[in-house]
């Protein structure tokens, strides 16, 4: 984000300086004012005097100055977000797949119940790695055109859950699951191989977000990755739609995927450090 704020001197340090060089104006034109009603004397106790009127004491132009600043940073950091988001609605639409087990505000960050929002960059160099650049790439152009015309379609009421409710983002995203579901047949292996993958683009972490990202943790992620594909199998028409689709050889290989996953979860219940054993 920091070079992107950097080619986007409108979202980032150049609002900032223009801002702040005004409020600058601002309080130089005051010391202006006391130095021309007190006839060009002005003492440093003087000039102390007037930049602390300026601070606790501002005047209308200051209020209104600071009420402009105020708006003018929202409208910003709301452009910014919007960019950051259509820019890459492939990666958010596969992080919602697991949303549920990021913890909010007012939820305890526990391990082995939820995740921390530190794996976010590791999980999608993971996605882009099992899936290929070229097919990431036509994903993301997909995701775009479709924001992009729900956004024209729904103006200023528009909001992410629309994105994330409309049936092709749930396409794309069953579309993605069904591409890479060949790397889980060895699940175990799979998820030493996330796990470490996903430790190695993780930030310093912060407050609240101290989750550590083991094997329990990668195992929930790759589980709620595959549960709206697991509901949509659940019921005989959707079962049918899939394999229609995909082919009845890609439907096993699924039904051989949702069989994996409990086998793992059953085996991380009666051995929750499994990789001390599994180093290869």
């Amino acid at each position: 984000m920091p070079d992107d704020l950097k080619k986007k001197p409108e979202h980032g340090p150049g609002k900032f300086r223009a801002i702040f060089e005004r409020g600058l104006d601002l309080a130089f034109d005051n010391v202006l004012l006391r130095a021309k009603s007190q006839g060009g004397n002005l003492t440093a106790a003087d000039v102390r005097e007037e930049l602390l009127q300026f601070k606790t004491n501002p005047n209308s132009a200051v209020i209104d100055y600071f009420d402009e600043a105020w708006r003018e940073c929202s409208l910003a950091t709301e452009r910014l977000r919007w960019d950051q988001e259509r820019r890459y609605p492939f990666e958010r639409l596969l992080v919602n797949t697991f949303v549920h087990l990021l913890p909010t505000g007012d939820q305890v960050a526990v391990q082995g119940k939820y995740l921390s929002r530190r794996i976010i960059p590791g999980f999608i160099a993971a996605m882009v790695q099992m899936l290929g650049e070229e097919l990431s790439n036509k994903y993301e152009d997909f995701c775009r055109s479709m924001v992009s015309r729900l956004k024209t379609q729904h103006g200023t009421s528009f909001n992410w859950e629309m994105v994330h409710n409309e049936p092709e983002a749930a396409e794309v995203v069953s579309e993605v699951l069904v591409s890479i579901s060949h790397h889980f047949v060895d699940l175990r292996k799979r998820r030493r191989w996330m796990t470490n993958l996903i430790n190695g683009h993780m930030g310093a972490p912060t407050l609240g977000q101290d989750i550590p990202f083991e094997d329990m943790e990668c195992h929930l992620l790759i589980s709620a990755l595959y549960q709206p594909l697991r509901n949509i199998m659940n019921t005989l028409e959707g079962e049918k739609r899939i394999t229609d689709r995909y082919g009845q050889d890609q439907s096993r290989l699924l039904r051989a995927i949702f069989a994996e996953i409990n086998r793992d979860h059953r085996e991380l219940l009666l051995n929750p450090n499994p990789q001390s054993k599994n180093t290869n």
